[in-house]
């Protein structure tokens, strides 16, 4: 597996957004485990009022696709708006449920509940090393 790229605070902070609170606990300390700073949200509506509240975006976002008040498209396409250089992961417990929509647009991916922790970690660790390797190419 491979290990978590070297960021400026040394912490990437992973923004999760699931309505599922046993599922976005279960989430939060696998990421936690492997020394991410989690942020967790249970829609994307609280998403956005705690992101006003900090001095920099988190790193990646994993957003579950369905959920009440604000689902995950709703706050990606606002989130993408703010902050369109910071990866996102959707979560879904349907593929049906993602068809016919901009996710690569958006610079998105799709993980398929359920996923097992290795698939999440690789996933969260792909886009950062993605990431990365962009604003290297850049710089």
């Amino acid at each position: 597996m491979s290990t978590i790229p070297e960021t400026r605070n040394a912490r990437p902070t992973v923004l999760l957004v699931e309505d599922d609170e046993m599922l976005r606990r279960l989430l939060s300390r696998i990421l936690g485990d492997e020394n991410f700073r989690v942020l967790e949200a249970e829609n994307g509506d609280i998403a956005l009022k705690l992101l006003s509240g900090l001095n920099r975006p988190p790193e990646v976002v994993l957003t579950d696709v369905a959920m009440p008040v604000m689902d995950g498209f709703q706050f990606a396409r606002i989130f993408r708006s703010l902050y369109p250089a910071v990866p996102i992961l959707f979560m879904t417990g349907a593929l049906l449920q993602v068809q016919g929509t901009p996710l690569r647009d958006m610079g998105a991916r799709v993980l398929v509940k359920p996923f097992h922790a290795d698939v999440l970690l690789e996933a969260v660790i792909s886009v950062l090393d993605d990431e990365r390797g962009r604003l290297g190419a850049v710089s």
